[in-house]
């Protein structure tokens, strides 16, 4: 019985910590999840990027209007991805030049949709090319 208790009471706390905890949502940072994988070009053959990234909020209370417009905000992230070439994005100045329009184009989305940028900066987290 013991056991069984202890067992139930690491699930009821394992759940409450990968839940967040209820905490409100108070940090500025927001994955965008699922990690955004398109085809890039590299000479004569088809190569596959990966990115995961990350954003963050001027105010942490808009991370709402993330969710609400998430569809056009990834369409948009994939069709910049997606027509990069590898050579050009292989370097850190390419990188760092590829972050910055992204945070462009997703500024320009929320803009668009809200009105309101929301958007301060943007971070790739992992970065993939294979």
């Amino acid at each position: 019985m013991k056991f069984l208790s202890l067992v139930i009471l690491l699930v009821i706390s394992s759940t409450t910590f990968a839940g967040g905890g209820g905490g409100g949502g108070s940090s500025p940072f927001i994955p965008l999840n699922p990690p955004i994988i398109v085809n890039i070009v590299d000479g004569q053959r088809i190569r596959h990027m990966q990115v995961i990234i990350e954003i963050k909020l001027v105010d942490p209370a808009n991370s709402n209007k993330i969710d609400l417009h998430k569809g056009p905000i990834r369409h948009e992230l994939i069709l910049l991805l997606s027509s990069q070439e590898a050579a050009t994005i292989s370097s850190a100045m390419g990188k760092e030049q590829l972050r910055k329009d992204a945070l462009v184009a997703i500024q320009k989305v929320l803009q668009d949709l809200e009105g309101d940028p929301i958007v301060e900066s943007l971070y790739f987290t992992n970065f993939i090319i294979q």
